[in-house]
C-alpha cells in the first residue's frame, strides 16, 4: 500500500489537509500528516507534531513562534534538476529534496514530451546519491514529467533505492480536478429536458 506524506502548516491549513488525508485514505493510501506550523494550534490532528519536526531540526517551536519569523520554521523542499543541484541544496541544508523530471505529461494541458519512467528512475537515483553523500539525513522524493499517477510513482519507487515518496503538485490538484469537471460536464450534457 502506498504511503503519502502530507506536510503543511496545520495552524492555518489544517482543515484542508485533513480533507486531503481522508480522501487519500479512502483511495487506499496510508497517510502521514506532518505539522510544520509554528503559530496557532493545529486545526487537524497530525501524525508527526510540530514539536517533533522542530526537535529533528534542532529547534524549539516556542522559540520559533516567539521569534515571529515563519521563514525560520519552514521545512525546505527545493526542486533540483541534476546531481550538482542536489549536492548544492544538500550543502545548503535542505530538509527534503525534490528531483524534478519536467512538466507533468498527463491531463488536458500536460506536456507532450517527457522522459520515460525508466529514465526518471536513473536521474532521480543520481540526484539522491549526490545529496545523500553530503547529508545522509536528507529525504528525497520523486516528482514531475511522466510521474503523474500513483502507479507511475510506484514504478519509480520500486526501481530506486532510498527515494522515500512522491511530491504531488498538479497530480494532486489539476489532474483530479480535470477528471471531476469533465465527468460533471458529461453528466450535465446527458440531461434531456421535457419540451
Amino acid at each position: 500500500m502506498p504511503t503519502v506524506v502530507l506536510i503543511g502548516t496545520l495552524d492555518t491549513k489544517g482543515v484542508e489537509y485533513d480533507y486531503v488525508r481522508r480522501r487519500l485514505r479512502e483511495a487506499g493510501c496510508d497517510v502521514l500528516l506532518v505539522d510544520s506550523g509554528v503559530q496557532g494550534e493545529p486545526l487537524a490532528q497530525p501524525d508527526v507534531t510540530r514539536q517533533a519536526v522542530a526537535r529533528a531540526a534542532g529547534a524549539d517551536v516556542a522559540a520559533l513562534a516567539a521569534a515571529g519569523d515563519r521563514g525560520a520554521a519552514i521545512l525546505t523542499c527545493p526542486y533540483v534538476f541534476g546531481p550538482e543541484d542536489a549536492r548544492a541544496m544538500a550543502e545548503a541544508g535542505a530538509d527534503v529534496l525534490v528531483p524534478h523530471m519536467g512538466l507533468t505529461t498527463k491531463g488536458v494541458i500536460g506536456a507532450r514530451t517527457a522522459l520515460t519512467l525508466d529514465e526518471c528512475g536513473v536521474r532521480i537515483q543520481a540526484m539522491h546519491d549526490a545529496a545523500k553523500a553530503v547529508n545522509p539525513e536528507i529525504l528525497v522524493l520523486c516528482h514531475g514529467g511522466p510521474i503523474a499517477e500513483p502507479e507511475d510513482a510506484a514504478y519509480v519507487l520500486e526501481r530506486t533505492v532510498g527515494v522515500v515518496g512522491f511530491f504531488g503538485a498538479s497530480s494532486m490538484e489539476r489532474l483530479p480536478t480535470e477528471v471531476a469537471i469533465t465527468e460533471n460536464a458529461r453528466r450535465f450534457k446527458q440531461l434531456r429536458p421535457s419540451l
